[in-house]
């Protein structure tokens, strides 16, 4: 087998990883704790529940040193959640089973707080605070949750206010001045209102060092906060509200560039002969006119936790955060209960950019006064008797996003071309989605369980922005052969002189070679032409889609129950407002058929779920950013059809050796890009489909953890290890097996280990432990784009250590 040799030494180093001094004995230990999950609006036993979920408590969460939402990923098979490096702020990206989302757009993946969705990836970098457990659902939910969720959730549940006071106050210290502090309380208020409150405040030095002034860059200063009442007005109603804040001011994660190749786009040729060389690719030398050097400089740094940037900006990236939700839960009788979860979530960021990853002005974005405020209402009536369990849900999201005063300056400054300034002066993007659902499950007898579910959805989004131009075109211009054409070459103000003198030799190089005169210089003409325009883009369009799903369960026996499932999920199409002529691409569709077993063996000591899954996509969209004209723009397009297939398994064994737990998980994945049309110069079609391959789609992913916890005096010890494998895979989608910029965007397959030991002490009020993450130090490349002459990436954290104490009561 391939990876054979890996998966020996994992299970060597696991084992290590968990031997201690106390020599283990055999016991009749206990079954496995039963899992209890909410994934189809009720609670349920994991194993009872016909889908593929992974349940993580907040216990097992800090056993696996846990501590945000992108760790999680490496939890679950056939997952991977990642940071944006630097793009979005606090924004992550998620993928499962290869379907996912790029940021700032709609999610493939659906991000749920306290069953309220998450409509931006921005901030989506959730510290765990409060945290009851973690759901992660795969495969479409739109017949049971309230937003479009194509591919799946990840739904973050907090812990309701307890009865009795209960609290702890933790303190963190680890590796780069690494400190946190995380507390919360919770208990009665009252004879029926209880509440509880919850803070955090998480401090780092950079990962990164700027070679220009020695800035630092991917650290960490990020404070949040969370309160909740809860209100039981009778036996039958209950009130529970919510309120969080975060307030993220993190200097960004800057990308390393790991391909440059401007002479391959054809229109863009000059860029490869600015003025750092242009003179001495004609093999001329001692002609240099003293001018900064171009983007492609190649004296960028390659060590990855070292970049270069001469922009000032970045102290403003970042983003605050304000949610309120209110959920009444109204029990009508025995069998009918009533829901309503109301919403507000308001954002202000800050997105800045250096995308050229050199000390050199190339090109920059500065996104200020970015305003987003979601307004959501669902309404969830669920039904009960004895063998029918229903719920039929109404879901209304008006999300509204605004830009108005403060501005984009947006400066692409090609060197070969002009000098541009691009700021928005008006920004509204607004997004409405109205939909119903449902879902009946009948159990037909004790063994036989079917159900039925749909979803009716009708999507609106209306964009609304208006940005100003400035282009500064230099007078002083250079001719040339080059490649047949003219190559323009912007000079800085003061330096006509030198460069006057550099095109005397040149004339008299070129002279002598019997070309005549090379060049043209117009003598005095320094001043640049600028030039304003003002662009104002309109659009609006909607979108309506019918989702059904159908799903059969068949208990074998009391402990072994298998299942076949049909779902498809909608995601609403949209435009690329920031064309001229406001291009649309259509919504992504995708039917999804699974086979699945879940079974409990060894009298409830080994528990085993797989499943088999095939995915059917139509339309399904991509983000690209492409330079033209000066311009970035960022364009979503339809790929045409892709169809894959795999499976997952998921193993919790508690081992006859007492106090020792193992759990393991491996996912395979198999896509294919089915049809790929791209439209030629003269109209016609082609099929890149061949040549085309998606991203964040790697074939085999797994974990192995193994956690043991023995009895010591006056207390107990907890180790616990885990190795995690991904194998290689790209990074961006679509990636055109052609291009050597698109086919640079691939991870390697890579293995990393992680391992905690916690002492508590016996009246469990003192928890002190010591952890390693990324011990081998695994440096990966994790997520990258493309602005057509180069493709930028982020790679994985280094190695960290942290020692804790946490105080109970």
């Amino acid at each position: 087998m391939k990876h054979a040799t890996h998966k020996s030494a994992l299970t060597l180093a696991v084992l290590a990883a968990i031997t201690i001094d106390t020599t283990p004995v055999l016991a009749d230990v206990s079954a496995l704790e039963e899992v209890v999950v909410t994934a189809r609006k009720r609670s349920e036993n994991l194993q009872d529940v016909p889908m593929s979920i992974s349940a993580f408590s907040q216990t097992e969460l800090r056993n696996a040193q846990i501590d945000n939402l992108v760790e999680v990923g490496r939890m679950s098979p056939n997952v991977q959640v990642h940071e944006t490096s630097g793009l979005v702020a606090g924004g992550i990206g998620v993928f499962m089973r290869g379907i996912g989302n790029n940021p700032g757009y709609d999610q493939g993946i659906g991000i749920y707080v306290d069953d309220v969705y998450s409509e931006r990836t921005t901030g989506g970098m959730l510290e765990l605070l409060d945290i009851e457990r973690i759901e992660i659902l795969k495969g479409p939910q739109g017949h049971l949750y309230g937003r479009n969720t194509i591919g799946g959730a990840i739904r973050y549940i907090t812990r309701d206010p307890s009865d009795e006071p209960t609290g702890s106050v933790e303190v963190k210290f680890g590796s780069d001045s690494y400190n946190r502090i995380k507390a919360s309380f919770s208990g009665p208020l009252s004879d029926n209102l209880s509440g509880s409150f919850a803070v955090t405040n998480v401090q780092r030095d950079g990962w990164q060092q700027n070679t220009v002034d020695d800035r630092e860059f991917w650290d960490k200063d990020m404070q949040a906060a969370r309160a909740a009442l809860l209100w039981q007005a009778s036996d039958a109603l209950s009130v529970k509200l919510n309120a969080s804040y975060v307030k993220d001011s993190s200097m960004p994660v800057l990308p390393n560039r790991i391909a440059f190749a401007p002479a391959s786009i054809g229109g863009l040729t000059a860029i490869a002969y600015t003025a750092d060389s242009f003179f001495s690719s004609f093999g001329l030398t001692g002609v240099s006119p003293g001018l900064p050097l171009g983007p492609h400089d190649t004296t960028i740094p390659t060590d990855i936790d070292s970049v270069s940037t001469a922009y000032q900006d970045f102290d403003k990236y970042g983003f605050e955060q304000q949610n309120v939700d209110v959920t009444l839960k109204w029990e009508v009788n025995d069998s009918l209960s009533l829901k309503s979860i109301t919403a507000l979530r308001d954002m202000t960021s800050t997105q800045v950019y250096d995308f050229d990853t050199s000390e050199q002005l190339w090109i920059q974005t500065l996104r200020d006064g970015l305003n987003s405020k979601d307004f959501s209402q669902e309404l969830q009536l669920n039904y009960s008797s004895d063998n029918i369990q229903a719920v039929a849900g109404l879901y209304y999201l008006d999300g509204e996003f605004d830009q108005d005063g403060g501005g984009t300056p947006q400066t692409p400054y090609l060197r070969g071309v002009l000098n541009q300034t691009g700021e928005s002066l008006r920004d509204n993007r607004d997004v409405t989605s109205t939909s119903i659902y449902g879902n009946v499950d009948w159990d037909v007898s004790d063994s036989l369980q079917l159900s039925l579910g749909a979803r009716w959805t009708e999507d609106e989004k209306t964009q609304d922005s208006s940005t100003r131009y400035q282009r500064d075109y230099y007078a002083l211009v250079v001719s040339s052969l080059v490649a047949g054409g003219r190559l323009p070459m912007a000079i800085k103000p003061g330096m006509e002189g030198a460069v006057a003198a550099a095109m005397a030799q040149m004339n008299a190089f070129f002279a002598g070679q019997g070309n005549g005169d090379f060049v043209a210089f117009v003598p005095g003409a320094s001043q640049f032409v600028s030039v304003t325009t003002v662009e104002d883009l309109y659009a609006t369009d909607s979108w309506t889609e019918f989702t059904p799903n159908a799903r059969v369960k068949y208990s074998l026996s009391d402990d072994t129950m298998v299942y076949l499932g049909y779902s498809q999920g909608f995601k609403a199409g949209g435009f690329n407002a920031n064309t001229t002529n406001n291009e649309a691409y259509d919504p992504e569709t995708v039917a999804t058929v699974s086979f699945g077993v879940k079974s409990t063996f060894a009298d409830g000591k080994l528990r085993f779920n797989a499943e088999y899954f095939m995915n059917d996509y139509e339309d399904k969209q991509m983000q690209t950013i492409i330079l033209t004209q000066g311009d970035l723009v960022s364009l979503t397009r339809n790929v045409g059809k892709v169809s894959s297939e795999g499976f997952e398994a998921e193993l919790t064994w508690q081992t006859p050796i007492e106090g020792l737990l193992i759990n393991a998980n491996v996912g395979y994945l198999d896509q294919t890009v089915d049809e790929f049309p791209e439209q030629q110069a003269d109209g016609s079609f082609i099929n890149k489909a061949p040549t085309t391959e998606l991203g964040y789609a790697p074939e085999w992913t797994g974990q192995i953890r193994a956690l043991y916890r023995t009895e010591m005096a006056s207390g107990n010890l907890t180790l616990s290890g885990d190795a995690s494998f991904q194998d290689e895979m790209y990074l961006n989608s679509p990636i055109d097996l052609t291009n050597p910029i698109k086919t640079a965007q691939k991870g390697d397959d890579y293995w990393t280990y992680n391992a905690m030991a916690a002492y508590t002490t016996a009246d469990e009020k003192w928890r002190f432990a010591v952890e390693g993450k990324n011990l081998s130090d695994e440096r990966q490349l994790i997520n990258t784009f493309d602005i057509s002459v180069m493709a930028n990436g982020g790679y994985t954290a280094p190695r960290t250590w942290a020692i804790s104490a946490e105080y109970s009561f």
